[in-house]
């Protein structure tokens, strides 16, 4: 699946593995950068088709399900665009040849030219493999890029150190170190929406209630991001405000 505006080059997109990736990890920022005139974009490895109830089978349907799910969030959020990779199983993007990831990625970003790119850490947050895989590929494919000198011109990882949710991952340092703390209370709604987009993922449910909660007791909401690429000194205390 892919929906494109065939004029818009720059602005901020995000890689990622799964469908509903982007809403627990940076709808916020997604969000803002839309507010902000900036063209934003999103590239999914898989359609979550395995992301089944526990003692249901995958099937086609659910895939379905999952990519209208997808749908959904991306206009809660404000995307300009949204592509899915063809060929990659979800649970298995990590058994597929790694160099045709890192050519599928690295195509749809030369072709897109952002200028920041948003995607997974080395622990990618859960430890999934698609989640490690995805984000090592997206770091291989803007390396290649910069050889021809079309690569973005900063890369960065979800570091989920900030919010209602108590963070409960084994995190690598780059996602536990952020160097950047963005504000998204003014789009806290919107990711709740764009969470809620995302209703066969019974995980969804513990972030979307400590969100409301913490809007409801008139608390700010904060995504954290770490840059990767060019690599900077973690700035605690003071972070940077604007990816």
């Amino acid at each position: 699946m892919t929906d494109r505006p065939d004029t818009l080059t720059g602005g901020l997109a995000a890689v990622f593995a799964h469908p509903d990736d982007e809403s627990f990890g940076c709808a916020g920022a997604l969000a803002l950068a839309h507010d902000a005139g900036r063209a934003t974009r999103l590239l999914v490895a898989t359609r979550g088709e395995a992301g089944v109830p526990e003692g249901t089978e995958p099937d086609e349907a659910f895939g379905e399900l999952r990519e209208r799910e997808l749908v959904c969030a991306a206009r809660e959020i404000g995307l300009d665009e949204v592509t899915i990779l063809e060929g990659y199983a979800d649970g298995g993007v990590a058994d597929a040849p790694f160099s045709r990831l890192v050519d599928d990625i690295a195509r749809w970003l030369a072709s897109r030219q952002p200028d920041a790119v948003i995607t997974f850490g080395s622990h990618g947050i859960t430890g999934h493999p698609d989640h490690i895989t995805i984000g090592s590929a997206t770091r291989w494919a803007v390396e290649r890029l910069a050889e021809t000198g079309v690569a973005p011109n900063a890369v960065y990882v979800v570091s989920p150190v900030f919010g209602p949710v108590p963070n409960r991952f084994n995190l690598s340092p780059e996602e536990q170190g952020a160097s950047h703390r963005i504000d998204v209370t003014a789009v806290a709604a919107r990711k709740v929406r764009a969470l809620e987009c995302h209703a066969s993922q019974a995980d969804t449910l513990e972030q979307i209630t400590a969100l409301r909660a913490a809007m409801e007791a008139g608390q700010p909401v904060h995504e954290g991001f770490t840059r990767v690429r060019p690599a900077v000194q973690v700035p605690h205390p003071a972070f940077d405000q604007r990816l």
